[in-house]
């Protein structure tokens, strides 16, 4: 599942009617509405305001006005169709006169997101962990080796001793313990979900 990383705004024209596609991310079901509400206030006088939302197992559509499934379920199965979580899309119309029919609208609520996609820079969720290292000095050159090819070192602390703290997303402990002979042990300081 990807994420996107900030919000973007694409544009579509269909006979007349204009469609803004906005893509953002979010966090909680909770938080739609509130979203939807700065929208109006920054596309204001639009005739629809139609989302769907993937926020985990959370699904959500709304058509707010136009035909029963005509716009948010498009909306919805195009996030959906690209692997997208945490994520609103909002399809903003100004209605240009012309009925543009089921199929019409369908295809054209799909564009509107489909671009507005193309525009996001989408992100991989990933779990790392914190770990923290103190060790001797005459192990540094072997803890350096491992840890800056397998981890990323965040922090070094040079006292009587030298105290790495390091981001990794695999368990070093086994591999850290054999390159100091059971000198060192790992310590789990927190896990945290980095966007990548």
């Amino acid at each position: 599942m990807f994420n996107v990383k900030e919000k973007v705004v694409s544009y579509i024209e269909v006979k007349k009617s204009k469609f803004y596609g906005i893509l953002l991310p979010i966090d909680s079901d909770d938080k739609i509405k509130d979203e939807l509400a700065k929208i109006k206030k920054e596309y204001p006088a639009a005739r629809h305001y139609c989302y769907g939302a993937v926020i985990g197992d959370i699904t959500r559509s709304n058509d707010d006005g136009e035909p029963t499934s005509t716009a948010g379920r498009p909306i919805l199965e195009t996030l959906l169709n690209h692997n997208l979580d945490n994520v609103l899309a909002v399809v903003v119309r100004y209605f240009g006169g012309t009925l543009l029919g089921t199929a019409g609208l369908i295809r054209a609520y799909s564009q509107a997101t489909a671009k507005a996609i193309e525009l996001a820079t989408l992100t991989v969720p990933t779990t790392v962990y914190n770990y923290k290292i103190t060790a001797d000095y005459n192990l540094i050159s072997s803890l350096e080796y491992l840890l800056s090819t397998k981890a990323t070192i965040t922090d070094r602390t040079y006292c009587q001793q030298v105290t790495y703290y390091f981001q990794t997303e695999e368990d070093l402990s086994l591999e850290i313990e054999e390159i100091t002979s059971g000198q060192c042990k790992v310590e789990f300081i927190s896990e945290e979900i980095i966007q990548k």
